[in-house]
């Protein structure tokens, strides 16, 4: 059975790695047809991952239990889809290079890519449960003829050169909870049934989540990443700029941005460009002399103090 991750511990986190028949107690979300369920145990942090793999999805349901904050870092070794369920607690992704991606709310979902390559988790103290469902872009391809929402990730995975995208995030509510139950707490008894059900309760989130991402693509934060995304290059950017750009003042732009992101615009694409410049020095052997206009800065030194910071904080 192919994980579509691979936990990465540091030699001095690990404590404990094993398969368990019987989950601890403070787990909340038994899963009783799954096929494994692997326990970790760090110095800080608790682990519990219940797997099952019925093409064509890998679903893991992941709860973390952690007595401090703590960086979780993880790797991806091909280019794949999910949509995650965040059940509680809170999590802050960001790439192997720490460039943030997004930050996980409780009772959120959404779809998204990565590419291969590490990235990490950033959890805060306490309970933190998310089910991960891993879908093969054939199937999605199949079931979003009438979902342009849906249709929008499959170009992205399939075309984009970025490592990784996030549709907007929405709320789980009543309705949703209702589905994702059926696909999480199916009875063991009934196995026969499993594979046209998790089809069925998939679907219909997939389609609720259609529904409402017309309107969450108006939010400001994520119009604003958007952007960033893909003109992160541009010299002109700077945050009277980017206010101009979104008829908003630089105070009402950066409070949007860094509430829903944890991070400030400038510091955002700032991190975008230096992670492209370094990927450009290490890949085609160039200089600092040879980048710094490609990533959007005006003058060497400016980048260079911006490299320094970064090394330094890495």
């Amino acid at each position: 059975m192919k994980t579509p991750y691979n936990l990465v511990f540091k030699p001095q986190e690990l404590v404990y790695a094993n398969p368990v028949e019987k989950l601890p107690e403070w787990c909340r979300f038994p899963i009783s047809f799954a096929e494994r369920c692997q326990y970790y145990r760090l110095r800080d942090m608790e682990i519990v991952s219940q797997q099952i793999h019925c093409s064509p999805f890998y679903i893991d349901m992941f709860e973390i239990r952690a007595n401090n904050p703590m960086y979780l870092r993880f790797k991806i070794p091909r280019r794949q889809l999910f949509l995650y369920f965040m059940l509680g607690g809170t999590l802050s992704i960001s790439s192997g290079s720490k460039c943030p991606v997004t930050q996980v709310h409780a009772n959120t979902f959404a779809m998204l890519y990565y590419g291969s390559g590490q990235y990490m988790a950033h959890t805060g103290k306490g309970h933190h449960p998310v089910l991960f469902v891993n879908m093969a872009p054939e199937w999605l391809e199949n079931i979003s003829t009438d979902f342009p929402g849906l249709q929008f990730i499959l170009e992205k995975f399939r075309y984009s050169p970025r490592p990784y995208h996030l549709m907007h995030p929405c709320r789980i509510d009543r309705r949703v909870q209702r589905w994702l139950y059926k696909v999480y707490s199916y009875s063991r008894n009934n196995m026969g049934a499993l594979d046209g059900n998790l089809r069925k309760y998939l679907s219909y989130i997939l389609g609720y989540y259609n529904s409402v991402l017309g309107p969450q693509y108006h939010k400001l934060a994520y119009r604003v990443k958007m952007y960033l995304d893909d003109h992160y290059r541009s010299s002109l950017l700077n945050a009277r700029f980017l206010a101009l750009q979104f008829q908003v003042t630089e105070r009402t732009l950066r409070n949007h941005f860094k509430r829903e992101y944890g991070i400030t615009p400038h510091e955002y694409y700032s991190k975008l460009r230096i992670t492209d410049a370094i990927a450009q020095m290490e890949h085609s052997n160039l200089s600092a002399k040879d980048v710094y206009v490609s990533v959007g800065y005006n003058d060497e030194r400016s980048f260079r103090y911006a490299l320094s910071r970064y090394l330094k904080n890495r």
